[in-house]
């Protein structure tokens, strides 16, 4: 009889705590809630799709002739950590860049030599957004990215003579390591649509594009 009174003591013990938890969950679940209805920019429940444009990372300089180089194209996509770190949110994700480049040099009247360059950027990619710098419309933060660039190179000249190889490089299509710390500031103009700029010091020196955020 005293081993049933005990039994029946713990479960009821442990049915008053899960009857607490419930209310405990909802509180925070409201705290969730009210922090992700305009409280932070960025917070435990953001995922953001970015696309951008960036200038100024120079993989060939052209010696002569006619030459150019696209922007670099990039795609983001990141999501929270799932706790807090520090006095403030840590995204994580991916990122996806792409960039061409051409050269066509003319030596004397008849001849020209084409090369073409494509450059794609697979990498991972850390941001933190600091409490203090992430209000509910505009923020600042910073990140670090780390990946693999892969290069593939085209040659080509109407040089049908025994000497048309000299003019192409030894361009191997290897991967090649990729490191990468920014910073960068995002503001809303619409709930879920924002505007971003960032710098680095690598990759590309300034970025831009558009965030939408689910």
């Amino acid at each position: 009889m005293r081993k049933r009174k005990l039994k029946l003591l713990f479960v009821g013990l442990f049915s008053a705590l899960f009857a607490v938890n419930p209310v405990k969950s909802l509180s925070n679940k409201e705290i969730r809630d009210y922090d992700s209805n305009g409280e932070k920019c960025f917070n435990e429940t953001s995922h953001l799709v970015s696309v951008g444009i960036g200038l100024g990372r120079n993989y060939y300089i052209s010696l002569s002739g006619t030459s150019w180089k696209s922007p670099n194209f990039s795609l983001t996509y990141e999501f929270p950590w799932p706790k807090r770190i520090g006095p403030g949110y840590l995204g994580v994700g991916g990122y996806l860049g792409y960039q061409t480049e051409h050269d066509r040099s003319y030596y004397g009247s008849s001849y020209y030599y084409q090369h073409d360059w494509n450059y794609y950027t697979i990498a991972g990619r850390g941001t933190y957004h600091w409490d203090v710098l992430n209000s509910e419309k505009a923020e600042v933060y910073g990140g670090s990215l780390i990946g693999l660039r892969f290069q593939t190179y085209h040659y080509v000249t109407n040089n049908m003579g025994s000497g048309a190889d000299v003019y192409r490089y030894n361009e191997k299509d290897i991967p090649y390591p990729v490191f990468s710390l920014f910073a960068g500031a995002r503001w809303y103009f619409t709930k879920n649509i924002a505007v971003y700029g960032e710098v680095s010091h690598r990759v590309s020196y300034i970025a831009g594009g558009l965030t939408y955020k689910f």
